[in-house]
């Protein structure tokens, strides 16, 4: 077993992850999905004091992330980046030092900006191919510890996906020589994904799929992508299955809690994606549920949970309408057993499933079970597991515990 992961292993090792600061999946938020251009000093400082009133914060919500749209088509004439001071009148660094002085903790897991592998933006503004090294060290100044880099536009560079995100990792690394400072290391692949592939020894995250979108349909149509490419998720190297959509569209409370629950039990970075100042209370519970996120976050084990029944299609299926519907995987010190099971039908349904078909469980052993969504005890079982009643696109996530 340990053999199938030392190629992996080793890429880490010389990597850049050995310089950054995210071991486990990010956790935080991104302005896109709720503002898109619309952002500026307000809306941030808006954001983080509401991620923080509401709990978020205390339940490990640490980075604020800008997206695009915050800086001028040109750069400035030392041929540095240049904020647009319409939307933040008083720079970057202000705002990230009010980020910083909120317990946003600096040095350790905060904030992001995004900065395009690109000549020409997909917006118009102004890329870093060719300027990496000179914009790594212009975000370290601005008090950033978090570069998100997305190689849309960038068809000016010819080399593979890989050379083109290397050289913002050699200018990282750089930058950790010069001055010590540290970012989580985010890349977007587009249009064409294959970066699990060569990402663990570049970044800390990579983006698996399209632009997610607030329908069923796209969240599965990414859920049933991660189903076959979970084995390149462990430790500082995590797949990106996009930002969060919880509190947007026209998302069903329980399609939502399947949407965070899928993400969180991949290993995904969970970014927030929606106006705090309108979300309701229970889709707050939804980013705070504890017990899931402890699996995200697991400081033992590294690997995500992974398919091993199918459900409705046979198993090793592609089917973006319909993917795997039962995942398993270690988690703890103590090497219990996370279980997830998502109703992808359009009824209720019940599930089952024999402990032999899990890699996760023994065969024959005995198992107190525990329900991370309703927090309670179901009780011992022995070969087998089984429950009625799960609502169309819910989702159950257990813990098992062998006795």
């Amino acid at each position: 077993m340990l053999s199938e992961f030392l190629p992996l292993l080793s890429l880490i090792l010389i990597g850049f992850p050995r310089l950054c600061r995210t071991r486990v999946p990010a956790l935080g938020f991104n302005t896109w999905n709720a503002y898109q251009c619309n952002i500026n000093d307000d809306i941030l400082r808006e954001t983080a004091m509401l991620m923080k009133s509401l709990g978020l914060q205390d339940a490990g919500y640490e980075y604020v992330n800008i997206d695009d749209c915050w800086l001028l088509a040109e750069r400035d004439a030392n041929g540095l980046l240049a904020v647009d001071t319409t939307k933040f009148p008083n720079g970057l660094l202000n705002l990230t030092t009010f980020l910083h002085d909120m317990g946003f903790k600096a040095g350790v897991l905060h904030y992001y900006i995004f900065s395009k592998l690109t000549l020409f933006k997909c917006a118009g503004f102004a890329g870093s191919l060719g300027f990496e090294q000179t914009d790594a060290q212009t975000f370290f100044d601005w008090g950033f510890d978090y570069i998100k880099i997305d190689d849309c536009n960038s068809e000016s560079f010819n080399g593979t996906n890989a050379e083109r995100f290397q050289r913002w990792t050699n200018a990282l690394n750089m930058l950790h020589e010069k001055t010590g400072g540290m970012f989580a290391y985010s890349l977007v692949e587009w249009p064409s994904f294959d970066a699990w592939t060569w990402g663990p020894a570049i970044a800390n995250s990579w983006r698996i799929y399209d632009d997610i979108q607030p329908n069923w349909q796209r969240i599965m149509e990414i859920l049933n992508n991660a189903s076959f490419i979970g084995n390149f998720t462990d430790f500082y190297a995590h797949n990106d299955l996009d930002m969060l959509e919880i509190g947007n569209g026209d998302l069903t409370l329980a399609e939502q809690r399947s949407h965070f629950t899928a993400w969180a039990l991949n290993k995904s970075p969970l970014l927030i994606g929606t106006n705090l100042s309108l979300i309701s209370n229970d889709s707050v519970e939804i980013l705070k549920n504890r017990e899931v996120l402890a699996i995200n976050q697991d400081q033992f084990v590294g690997t995500p949970l992974t398919p091993f029944f199918w459900g409705r299609n046979l198993d090793g299926t592609w089917d973006p309408e319909f993917p795997a519907q039962y995942w398993s995987g270690f988690f703890g010190a103590n090497s219990q057993t996370a279980i997830m099971y998502i109703n992808v039908n359009n009824n209720t349904e019940d599930l089952g499933f024999q402990f032999s078909q899990s890699p996760h469980l023994k065969a024959d052993a005995t198992y107190s079970v525990r329900d991370l969504w309703a927090h309670e005890e179901k009780g011992l079982f022995t070969g087998s597991f089984s429950e009625t009643g799960i609502e169309s696109h819910d989702v159950r996530a257990y813990l098992f515990k062998e006795q």
